[in-house]
């Protein structure tokens, strides 16, 4: 109770903290009110204001810099710090000893480390704080990059040397580490003093969280987080700038009457579709019109925005789609749209953006609209309805729906036709996979998906709407899933959250993200779909028709030699696993975790899958051999 009380009159806790823990400690409310009152006239005249006014979006606070940071962490919503240890951030961990609104979750790896809080960004839509040591962040750039391609909203922050030793090339310094972070954060910045820590700590979340988000890396030198200081801590409300901006309503009535006088006009989907929270009202604009949905193809797009499953939906685009086959209106709703060769001459393109930079940034653009998508939708909708009669757009609808009905329903057919083809291929095939999955997991389940050859899996699978959540990332840069499921799981402890990740994505990851999983108890089925080999990556090298391909020799991307066991590499840090060698022994291994997770722990499933396309036979590699390079037996 006496260290409580000092932190108290040291103005380390707030009137309220001090009450939790006196109430902790067994002291009725009465008498716990009693004592505080009775404190008072003890408090610095700052900290005693603030006390009497709990209810203030801001407050005068003297402590560490470590402890300002703290404090403003949690005026800024902070519930997870996601870390890997630094001494010189020591008096900033010091001040959440006894700090019990915040959770520590620590990684092993700077990368891993960002990639958890980027899924828990993904799936929570909070902005989370990750912290690391200078030297070792240069570790997290490749995850960095993942998070800036997204546009994921991220706090990243390092300890910084001592501003009497800058410049001096001494233990851990390096010139302007800030520069390292420039090219893919939306701002970067190094705190001067103590008293400014809680004001550059809140401009960092708000730059982060304001569309187009993206992060930012902030650096506190270790002489500032062990300096004494006061400073105001404000709500990190004060700072918000809400981003629901009512689109152009000139715009959306040019855009409306687009697509009510288009022939065969299509409609592409993305991310801001999802961070809207506009997916209802696509499908609604979707099914007023009968206007068949796609996404870009290829990494673009970490979400799943337009219900898989709907009859409208076509899939990824591909560079030349077989239907519709003549298209003559495109509305885009939040996708980047990168490939412009997909918008031919002739055809015109609406695009709607919450990001005004990508906004008309390849494609030449008839109609450019700026606004938030579930209100550009709404009035796109509206504005329709006021332009025809219910009848005109019914015939409209029920005209192109039936037409893109038989398409969609042939490709189903085909695809499944596809799946009893390859259900007993041995080793597994993805389309099994993806079968097995769709069968085992709950309507609602989160999957985190880092597979290149996988994306036959999704095929197979079910997304969007009300139907399973998906989550992967555009950068490419491998390593993600693995921490990132984490990170899902962290933000929604009560939905199954299933990762699913190649074996070269496994192995970026490096096997750290499982002692996390370990350490926290975080109940996650980690699927590996190990065919030891970057098999998408030979096909593209081979497809080119190059030297490897010519005598059938992989120089780049056979992982086998030695095959690698994922289970019993899982064991070694704690999750238990096993290996699934043949289509038989999946759906009771599925079952298996998923009984595991209830029971509250992680659970490694080692998948043979089959490698397909160019070269897939092949397992030749390079042969060497540093033991023969001996001339003696050391």
């Amino acid at each position: 109770m006496k260290n409580l009380i000092k932190q108290y009159l040291d103005s380390r806790i707030s009137r309220r903290q001090l009450l939790s823990g006196l109430g902790t400690l067994g002291v009725t409310a009465a008498a716990a009110n009693s004592m505080a009152q009775s404190l008072a006239p003890f408090l610095p005249a700052a900290a005693a204001d603030a006390s009497a006014d709990a209810s203030s979006a801001s407050r005068s606070i003297k402590g560490t810099g470590g402890a300002l940071l703290v404090a403003q962490l949690k005026a800024s919503g902070i519930e997870h710090i996601f870390f890997n240890p630094s001494s010189g951030a020591a008096p900033f961990f010091d001040a959440l000893v006894d700090e019990s609104g915040m959770h520590l979750i620590k990684a092993l790896q700077e990368g891993a480390l960002v990639a958890m809080a980027d899924g828990y960004a993904k799936a929570s839509g909070k902005t989370p704080f990750v912290i690391c040591a200078r030297p070792g962040f240069p570790n997290s750039m490749t995850q960095l990059y993942n998070v800036w391609k997204d546009e994921i909203p991220m706090v990243v922050a390092v300890d910084y040397v001592n501003r009497a030793t800058l410049g001096e090339d001494g233990f851990e310094d390096a010139d302007h580490l800030e520069s390292i972070a420039h090219p893919i954060t939306k701002w970067n910045w190094v705190a001067q003093s103590a008293e400014k820590i809680p004001e550059v700590t809140r401009r960092a979340f708000k730059f982060a969280s304001t569309m187009p988000s993206g992060p930012v890396f902030l650096a506190y030198p270790e002489d500032i987080l062990d300096d004494e200081a006061q400073a105001a801590v404000i709500d990190q409300a004060k700072f918000a700038v809400s981003m629901k901006v009512r689109p152009d309503p000139d715009l959306v009535e040019k855009a409306a009457r687009m697509l009510l006088e288009a022939q065969s006009p299509l409609l592409y989907v993305g991310d801001e579709v999802a961070r809207c929270g506009a997916q209802k009202d696509v499908v609604e604009l979707a099914e007023l019109l009968g206007v068949p949905v796609t996404r870009d193809g290829g990494t673009i797009g970490w979400s799943k925005s337009f219900p898989t499953q709907h009859p409208l939906y076509l899939g990824a685009a591909l560079r030349e789609m077989r239907y519709p086959a003549h298209v003559d209106v495109t509305l885009n709703l939040g996708s980047r749209l990168s490939y412009g060769e997909r918008i031919q001459p002739g055809i015109k393109l609406i695009q709607v953006r919450m990001d005004p930079t990508n906004l008309a940034r390849t494609a030449p653009t008839d109609v450019a609209i700026f606004g938030d998508l579930k209100f550009t939708t709404a009035d796109l909708v509206a504005a329709l309805r006021s332009m025809a009669t219910a009848d005109r757009l019914r015939q409209i609808s029920q005209d192109r729906t039936a037409k893109t009905h038989e398409y969609t329903a042939t490709m189903r057919k085909f695809r499944e036709s596809l799946g009893r083809e390859t259900w007993n291929h041995s080793p597994v095939s993805f389309e099994r996979l993806g079968m097995e999955l769709e069968s085992a997991l709950d309507k609602d389940a989160c999957v985190i998906a880092e597979s290149d050859s996988g994306r036959k899996m999704e095929d197979f699978m079910s997304f969007g709407g009300s139907d399973k959540q998906y989550f992967t990332t555009t950068g490419a840069a491998l390593g993600w899933g693995l921490p990132a499921a984490f990170g899902v799981k962290l933000a929604h402890p009560d939905l199954q959250v299933v990762s699913v990740v190649g074996d070269g994505a496994f192995l970026f990851a490096g096997p750290q993200p499982l002692w996390s999983y370990a350490r926290y108890k975080a109940p996650v089925t980690l699927i590996v779909c190990n065919n030891r080999s970057y098999n998408n990556e030979r096909n593209r090298i081979w497809n080119v028709g190059g030297r490897q391909f010519q005598t059938g020799r992989d120089m780049t991307c056979y992982l086998g030699d030695p095959d690698i066991d994922y289970a019993k590499l899982a064991s070694g840090f704690g999750v238990e696993g096993e290996i699934v060698a043949e289509p038989a022994q999946l759906k009771p291994a599925l079952e298996r975790a998923k009984r595991a997770t209830a029971d509250g722990r992680p659970y490694l499933l080692d998948v043979h899958i089959e490698r397909n396309g160019i070269g897939a036979a092949s397992t030749w590699h390079p042969p060497y051999s540093v033991a023969d390079l001996r001339t003696r037996k050391v």
